[in-house]
This record gives structure tokens, C-alpha cells and sequence, in this order.
């Protein structure tokens, strides 16, 4: 409801300064003639707050020239913040479309009209005026910004790390986290494809550029793995959980999903993560249920424990004396009780953004919301249950 408001009430200042603007310069200037009876009904329709009225209403009345062009291109701004989007972009090109345009003026309008087709989700339009303006020094940072986003959108990481260059070079920014991960997600897509060795060229470039990240531990530990590197992918998700909790979910699946090789080396790190990071029995329970074809005895343990755990085990337990569910708790009914769980909690959240809130199901580098990079931490859906 508060977004609601201020949307609303920010549509109203938008909309007083477009008028008061028409009133400096069409009824001042026109003090000493007739008024035209429209511009009287237009304000009759916004003191009605008929707003939509009163905004199709002038656009009719003012002609573009040099000194209307703001308020056309306010309006068009206008239009595209009530999600009007077609409307703002029919206005933005009935500007471009007026000859001798003025050079400021033409670019200016462009900037607006790509801006309508980036908000309205049609990338491919406003990819390629975005492209045309980058060549202009007064919007080539904005430019730039959101071709970088659109990029990232269709996952052109190369492409979105050569905007994100010329950026770089223009403004000398500390872009080092989104460029980490940029060659990051190409070091993945060169795994994906068996390309071991340009994965490994771009993990090498994305060592060193942040380090508080995991994700080149991450991306070091797939490359391990793909070469059947047990031991040096163990280590590398080690180091990835003392520093975000997070890896316990995105890593651990992946070593043991892979081989069977060196389990006795992964479950004593894990019995000794269980000993020093009290969390992890947390983490552990919850990569049981979103993989419970996974075998591993450790996570088998950690889910018996849980599932004894449970209120109703231990009502049912208290009833008789002489008899215990617990001890009955075998690890193929504990594996029929991970697939339940799993099917049952299939559509909860099981990420949040650390930045913004937003919550998914399925894990993202980036927020899809507010564009941060390595964000997320994970969402204990068991403690719902």
C-alpha cells in the first residue's frame, strides 16, 4: 500500500509541474489574447483528478517546438510511470519524427524512447538504440549501464564484459565483483562444453578480483571435479563454507553426485564442520530433502536425527513405554520421508537476497531484483514443516 501511495503522489508532483510549466509559458504569454476554452477544460479535468483526461487533452494542444519539447518528453516520462508505455513511446516517436530537430534535443528523445522499450521488457528495440547512444558522449554512461543489463539478462557474458570495460575505461569504476563474476559465468559455460582449458583461462583471471567471493572456489572445484580431482574439490568447498553457508547447497550435491571416490575423506570434514559450525546440521538436513536420492551416511544421520526430532515422532513415542518409534526409524523409511519432504515443500522458497529480500525457489548468483551479485543466503523451509 505505502509503494502504492508514493507512486500515486509522485504522479501528482510529475503532473503540477507539467501544468504549471503550461501555465508560464501558454497562458502568461497568451495574457493578452483569447484563451483557448480546451486549456480551461483541461484544468477543470485535473482538479477532478481525471488525470488521463487532462493529459490526453494537452498533449493534443501543444505543438512541439523548442520551447514545448521538455514538457513533450515530461510527458512521455509521465506516460511510461503510469505504465502507459505505448502511449510514451508514440509520443517519443512523433518528436523524432519532426524535422531539423535539434541535435541535443534528438538524443535526448531517443534516450526516453529506449528508455520506453527497456521497461516494457522489448530488449532487442532498446538494445539497439542503446547502441546508437553509447556514441554519444552525453549518454554514453547510461548507455553502457543498461546495455551491461540486458546482457546480463540473455546471459551474453562476453558481451556484457565489454560494455562493462568501456565502461571501466571511461570512469575508471571498481567494477572488480560484477567482472569476477562475469568470467565466472564463462568459465561455467566452457565446463558445460568440456572446455577445460579456457575454463580454466578465465578462473585464472577471476582469481584475486574479490575475494570475500566463493565463486571462483566454486568454479575451481567443477574444473577439480571434471578432472576426477576428489581431494582438491573437498578443499575448495571446505573453504567455500566457512565463508558463506550457502556452499553447503551448492557445492556439496555436486562432489557427491560425482563419485564415490575419497567418501571417507568428505565425511570426516563433514563430521568435523557438524563439530565447530553448529549450523550445519541445518544445512545438512536441508541438502537431504532437496536431494534425497543423494547417499551419504553422514546426511543420512543428520536426516534420522531430524526426523526423529519431529513433535508428532515424539508424541507417538511417549504413548508406550514399552515400545519405540524411534528405534524403528530405519534409513529406507528415513529416504521414503526425505522424497515426502521433498515433494511437499517442491514450491518453497528456499533463497533470499541479504540486499533487497527477494525470495526463489532455485539458487542465482545475481538477484533477478536488484542486480546484486552473490547475495543470497539460504531459507530454512524444513523449520516450517
Amino acid at each position: 500500500m505505502l509503494s502504492e501511495s508514493v507512486f500515486y503522489l509522485t504522479g501528482i508532483f510529475i503532473l503540477f509541474g507539467f501544468f504549471v510549466y503550461i501555465y508560464i509559458n501558454i497562458f502568461e504569454k497568451n495574457s493578452n489574447d483569447d484563451i483557448n476554452p480546451d486549456y480551461l477544460t483541461g484544468l477543470k479535468y485535473l482538479l477532478n483528478e481525471e488525470s488521463d483526461k487532462a493529459i490526453n487533452l494537452f498533449s493534443n494542444l501543444i505543438e512541439i517546438d523548442d520551447e514545448t519539447i521538455q514538457t513533450h518528453l515530461a510527458l512521455g516520462v509521465l506516460f511510461r510511470k503510469q505504465g502507459r508505455v505505448d502511449k510514451a513511446i508514440q509520443l517519443h516517436e512523433y518528436i523524432l519524427s519532426k524535422d531539423d530537430l535539434p541535435e541535443n534535443h534528438y538524443y535526448q528523445t531517443l534516450f526516453e524512447l529506449a528508455e520506453n522499450y527497456f521497461s516494457a521488457g522489448i530488449y532487442n528495440k532498446s538494445e539497439e538504440i542503446f547502441l546508437k547512444l553509447k556514441e554519444n558522449e552525453t549518454h554514453k554512461e547510461e548507455a553502457l549501464n543498461k546495455l551491461i543489463i540486458i546482457n546480463e539478462y540473455f546471459g551474453e557474458w562476453e558481451n556484457a564484459l565489454n560494455y562493462l570495460e568501456e565502461l571501466d575505461a571511461d570512469h575508471n569504476l571498481d567494477l572488480s565483483v560484477s567482472r569476477n563474476h562475469y568470467y565466472c559465468e564463462i568459465a561455467e559455460m566452457h565446463i558445460e562444453n568440456d572446455d577445460i582449458k579456457s575454463a580454466n583461462d578465465y578462473l585464472l583471471k577471476a582469481q584475486g578480483l574479490h575475494t570475500d567471493s566463493i565463486r571462483s572456489e566454486y568454479i575451481k572445484m567443477l574444473i577439480d571435479i571434471q578432472n576426477s580431482d576428489n581431494i582438491p574439490a573437498i578443499k575448495s568447498f571446505i573453504s567455500m563454507v566457512k565463508k558463506n553457508r550457502v556452499a553447503f547447497i551448492l557445492a556439496l550435491p555436486k562432489i557427491l553426485q560425482s563419485s564415490d571416490d575419497h567418501l571417507e575423506t568428505l565425511n570426516l570434514e563433514l563430521s568435523k564442520l557438524l563439530d565447530n559450525i553448529p549450523e550445519s546440521i541445518d544445512y545438512l538436513a536441508l541438502v537431504g530433502v532437496m536431494y534425497p536420492d543423494i547417499n551419504n551416511k553422514i546426511i543420512e544421520d543428520v536426516m534420522q536425527s531430524f526426523i526423529e526430532s519431529q513433535d508428532i515422532v515424539q508424541e507417538i513415542d511417549k504413548l508406550d513405554d514399552n515400545y519405540s518409534i524411534v528405534s524403528k526409524i530405519s534409513n529406507q523409511l528415513s529416504k521414503k520421508m526425505r522424497h515426502k519432504l521433498n515433494k511437499k515443500t517442491k514450491s518453497e522458497y528456499k533463497f533470499s537476497c541479504k540486499k533487497c529480500g527477494y525470495q526463489t525457489i532455485s539458487f542465482s548468483w545475481q538477484c533477478p531484483t536488484c542486480k546484486s551479485w552473490e547475495s543470497s543466503s539460504s531459507i530454512n523451509f524444513l523449520k516450517a514443516i
